[in-house]
């Protein structure tokens, strides 16, 4: 990436794209737009507290003026306001750049034997997964999900539970267990658990239907024929 994306992830030393899982190359999935009009909405509920400090710095200036308040005091209210103004742009646009890098370098990929999950800017978080070792997979939607027609795909692992996904919910990701990963904010949820859960029973087959379990048995019953054989040559020797 050129521009201020790249300056930010060298300054983060956040590479710009994840290996790919072990396995075949890889199908790679995006989260859907209007995820990230979601993550907007959360950015700016949480920076509404740094927009209405700017009214208390504008009224304090203007009654300072009014007052005729020494010139010292006019000096020191401005270099406050301007202080004040200068860290609130500062925190609205530092937040606004780590949304949208957190929605641009979100990654979901899927091979023919593991699935791979990298979120995060300032906490890049990566996982893998084999798909030999997934147990269960569910769609999960929230009403604005619904409202925005996405969703989120959980996957479990061995030692999974319903238990671990609703702490995960109350804690948020950063206590987000090994063995449950997340495709978030996905327009194509169906269609993600379908490739899953294809690549889960693929890989079942395929160790039941082992090619070296077919030599052993297929030895075995000619080992079988030939113990026969000898029998009904033993037998007709005695008999003669």
């Amino acid at each position: 990436m050129n521009g201020w994306r790249g300056s930010v992830l060298r300054l983060l030393r956040v590479p710009p794209d994840p290996d790919p899982p072990p396995g075949s190359a890889p199908r790679i999935f995006r989260a859907a737009p209007n995820y990230f009009y979601v993550k907007l909405i959360v950015w700016a509920l949480g920076h509404i507290g740094a927009l209405a400090l700017i009214f208390p710095l504008v009224i304090v200036t203007s009654v300072a003026r009014q007052k005729n308040a020494p010139r010292f005091v006019l000096v020191l209210v401005g270099v406050l306001a301007v202080v004040g103004v200068i860290w609130i742009i500062a925190r609205l646009t530092i937040g606004l750049g780590v949304a949208i890098l957190d929605y641009e370098l979100r990654w979901y990929m899927i091979s023919d034997r593991a699935i791979r999950i990298r979120e995060g800017i300032l906490s890049v978080r990566e996982k893998t997964i084999a798909l030999a070792n997934i147990q269960n997979t569910v769609i999960r939607q929230g009403p604005l999900q619904r409202l925005l027609g996405i969703a989120d795909v959980e996957v479990t692992t061995a030692g999974g539970g319903s238990g671990h996904s609703e702490q995960h919910g109350k804690k948020g990701s950063m206590a987000e267990p090994m063995h449950v990963g997340y495709f978030r904010g996905v327009d194509n949820a169906a269609e993600l658990r379908t490739i899953i859960q294809e690549g889960v029973r693929r890989h079942r087959n395929t160790g039941l239907g082992d090619p070296e379990d077919v030599v052993h048995h297929d030895s075995a019953h000619e080992l079988l024929e030939e113990v026969r054989k000898v029998r009904q040559m033993l037998s007709a020797s005695l008999l003669s």
